[in-house]
């Protein structure tokens, strides 16, 4: 019994001693939102990039990504880059930072990304109706 204890007792002490060894992991979080942030955009097309890491992921319905990177691919102080596109919102790129001590054991980048509309649709339609109202004055004089 004496023994058993002992063996016990040591793989305890051993777990826990390797546990600091055990590299922190690092989440890069985040919501996707429309231009002016009123809601969230499920569906949309999300790109992370870290230190040329990337990976390519879909919002869920409440708008929010998450994806985890291992502390040598992604590490604290590190700059991230998120790129979001969806076809009824547009797209956007947003910047962050990777921080430490948020949480323990665990490194955290979180950006948020509102989707701006893609402005060659509205100078389209403003060239079309501007267009337009040119033909009607021209052919009204």
């Amino acid at each position: 019994m004496k023994k058993t204890s002992v063996i016990i007792a040591l793989l305890l002490i051993f777990s826990v001693g390797t546990l600091g060894v055990v590299s922190a992991k690092t989440l890069i979080a985040g919501k996707i939102y429309n231009a002016d942030f009123s809601e969230t955009v499920s569906g949309a097309y999300v790109e992370i990039n870290c230190n040329s890491n990337i990976v390519n992921l879909t919002s869920k319905s409440d708008g929010a990504y998450s994806m985890n990177f291992t502390e040598s691919a992604c590490d604290v102080n590190d700059s991230l880059s998120v790129y979001a596109s969806h076809p009824s919102y547009g797209f956007n790129t947003k910047s962050g930072i990777i921080h430490k001590d948020l949480i323990p054991d665990w490194n955290i980048g979180i950006v948020n990304v509102n989707l701006v509309p893609e402005f060659g649709f509205y100078m389209a339609i403003l060239t079309v109706l501007a267009s337009a109202g040119i033909f009607f004055f021209v052919r009204r004089g």
